[in-house]
């Protein structure tokens, strides 16, 4: 499958889903709704004030329609590292995967490399794939692990915190 088709396909669930999944459509969401539909105009108005606010899905979308010239929006692959440096740079990993395939194109192998070894350590199957392609060493997935430990903690410290009695006063 070629990068550009599983983006459509990943963009096509993520749509069915939020459509699926609420009865009011947010900005992001109704912009993910254009781009299925090709109304990539439409979807870059509903992306742009929330990526230029730092919504990194958005900044992300953006990104995808620099990388590919969609639309009105004019293709630039400097724009397109912009829109998913300002993403990658949030934690979003398929930003930081979209920046490795833009920072490459731009022959800026070093740093194309330290955003593939970062999604490697969120746990990126794609990106521990190609650093084993490129017999790189691979990272542990230490960031991944340490987001799924801080959730847990903090799934149990709300769960305990619901068991607690309320301090009584001492009247």
């Amino acid at each position: 499958m070629s990068y550009s088709s599983y983006i459509a396909a990943l963009l096509y669930m993520l749509v069915a889903f939020l459509v699926a999944s609420c009865g009011t459509t947010p900005p992001v969401d109704q912009g993910l709704i254009y781009y299925e539909q090709g109304l990539y105009d439409q979807a870059a108005i509903e992306w742009r004030p929330l990526a230029e606010e730092g919504d990194y899905v958005a900044q992300y979308c953006m990104g995808l329609l620099s990388l590919d010239g969609l639309g009105s929006t004019r293709q630039s692959l400097d724009d397109a590292a912009h829109w998913f440096l300002d993403s990658a740079q949030q934690g979003f990993v398929p930003a930081m995967l979209s920046l490795v395939e833009v920072q490459t194109a731009l022959d800026n192998g070093e740093a194309a490399e330290s955003w593939l070894i970062l999604a490697a350590r969120w746990g990126s199957a794609e990106a521990v794939s190609v650093l084993q392609q490129r017999g790189m060493p691979v990272p542990e997935p230490d960031l991944y692990i340490q987001s799924r430990q801080d959730q847990e903690l903090k799934r149990h410290q709300d769960h305990i915190e619901m068991m607690r009695p309320p301090i009584r006063s001492q009247d």
